[in-house]
């Protein structure tokens, strides 16, 4: 009798290999149902929901987007395992509302959902293809955030501060707010000392993950105001370094208090009391908020203001050559290499802003030309005639680019629309600022840009004639 052929266990799961690689070739496959239509099919096929909740801001969003959930592995364990749900946080209220639901505050935010309805674990930030399979079967074994981050704290540096941080959110997501407060305090404080490249985590998404703290748990809040309020007092008694500076800059900035840093400055600018780096740490550190003021003359006067320019144009350089190196596939380097150039460009055209409302005008047009030889296209032009307004005295300069921008974009592009008729009813050619204006509001497709463009229309009409 014939002898019966019967597959290897090794053919049968290559087979399985190359079907999902072929099934999961496009990546992560997110199902058109609301959040009810996701948990009915979750129940048929005794899965969980996966919500993917992101903004179309959000970076590291469209970073996964790019690379994680582009993988095989990831997008056929999703599928064996859930009923994924893709979800724009602030495209509808509805969207918003389901946001709200599950606690979400930052993004990216995956959030896994039993089919009753309850919030099993949530993975937030940037994963790679393995970190993120990882973490999600141990999600479904049981294992809560804080489980997580200890067992990365045990195999990692049991000082390093981004792994500490890790351990503080996954408190604050249990509820457990004084062991979070401990561990976000304890990075604050001490972080720097062991990983000095820590200090712009520091003083941006620690900060903001205190503060957020701090809205159910006001320990937290007191610990972020005594810690500015004791730069503060360095600052007036003249002892301040320029961490203090750094700290009660931001630290303002984050609860809205960027006033209270200005009055700060002018109280201390002319006192005498500060050494000139500090004084100037303090002065970059108003710098958005003396912009703002058209305070254009003391900025020249107390910092090199086309050096700022230079320094931008070398650190996306920098970046780019450091992104260059990475292992990220083209995808996201397109990703990085966008959110640099749109970095670069508003920091540029603000110092340019600052030339121009300083009636510097040779050194505003050499800004303008380096930052179009960098980056020569309409968002570049549009931006620096946009900031020559915003200065209070725009130029004809500013109008040529406004022109070239449109013309560039065939006058479809409503927020150059915007700006080309701004700057021509400000250098006094009010009726075609008009007609451009209107065109506009006519062309306007979205509710964001009717509005821009009606209140466009009305500005050009309120101003002069030649």
């Amino acid at each position: 009798m014939a002898r019966k052929c019967l597959p290897s266990i090794a053919a049968v799961l290559l087979f399985d290999l190359l079907v999902a690689a072929d099934c999961f070739a496009d990546g992560v496959e997110f199902h058109d149902l609301d959040f009810d239509g996701a948990v009915d099919r979750a129940v048929a096929e005794q899965k969980v929901v996966f919500i993917d909740f992101f903004t179309t801001w959000c970076v590291p969003c469209k970073l996964m987007d790019a690379t994680t959930f582009k993988n095989q592995a990831v997008a056929a364990w999703l599928a064996a395992h859930t009923v994924a749900l893709k979800v724009d946080a602030e495209a509808s209220d509805e969207n918003a509302a389901l946001a709200e639901r599950f606690g979400v505050k930052s993004y990216p935010n995956y959030v896994y959902v039993a089919p009753d309805g309850k919030v099993l674990d949530r993975i937030t930030g940037r994963r790679d293809a393995d970190e993120f399979i990882a973490d999600s079967e141990s999600i479904l074994a049981g294992e809560n955030a804080v489980t997580r981050a200890k067992k990365a704290l045990a195999e990692g540096e049991q000082e390093d501060p981004i792994l500490r941080m890790g351990l503080a959110k996954a408190y604050a997501r249990l509820g457990r707010d004084e062991d979070a407060l401990r561990e976000f305090l304890w990075c604050f404080d001490e972080g720097n000392e062991h990983k000095p490249a820590f200090r712009g985590v520091r003083l941006s998404f620690l900060l903001a993950e205190i503060v957020a703290l701090g809205r159910s748990h006001p320990p937290a809040l007191q610990s972020v105001i005594e810690r500015r309020d004791n730069a503060r007092k360095r600052l007036l008694d003249g002892f301040a370094t320029e961490d203090d500076v750094s700290v009660l800059v931001s630290i303002n900035r984050e609860l809205k208090e960027g006033d209270a840093t200005l009055r700060l400055y002018d109280q201390v600018k002319d006192a005498g009391t500060l050494d000139d780096t500090v004084l100037g740490e303090l002065t970059r550190g108003c710098f958005d908020l003396l912009v703002g003021e058209h305070r254009y003359a003391e900025l020249v006067e107390r910092l090199d203001i086309p050096a700022r320019a230079e320094r931008d144009l070398e650190m996306f350089d920098v970046l780019t050559r450091i992104q260059a190196e990475d292992d990220d596939p083209k995808a996201a380097q397109e990703i990085w290499q966008d959110e640099n150039a749109s970095m670069t460009r508003r920091g540029v055209a603000t110092t340019y802003r600052v030339l121009v409302g300083a009636g510097m005008h040779a050194e505003a047009a050499e800004v303008a030309r380096k930052l179009t030889a960098k980056f020569d296209d309409a968002k570049t032009l549009n931006a620096l005639a946009w900031a020559g307004y915003r200065s209070g005295v725009p130029v004809e300069e500013n109008l040529a680019q406004a022109r070239e921008a449109f013309s560039r974009t065939s006058g479809e592009d409503i927020p150059i629309v915007d700006t080309l008729a701004r700057i021509l009813a400000a250098l006094g050619h009010r009726e075609e600022a008009i007609s451009v204006a209107a065109d506009g509001l006519a062309k306007a497709s979205t509710e964001s840009h009717r509005e821009t463009m009606a209140e466009c229309l009305e500005y050009c009409r309120e101003q002069p004639a030649d």
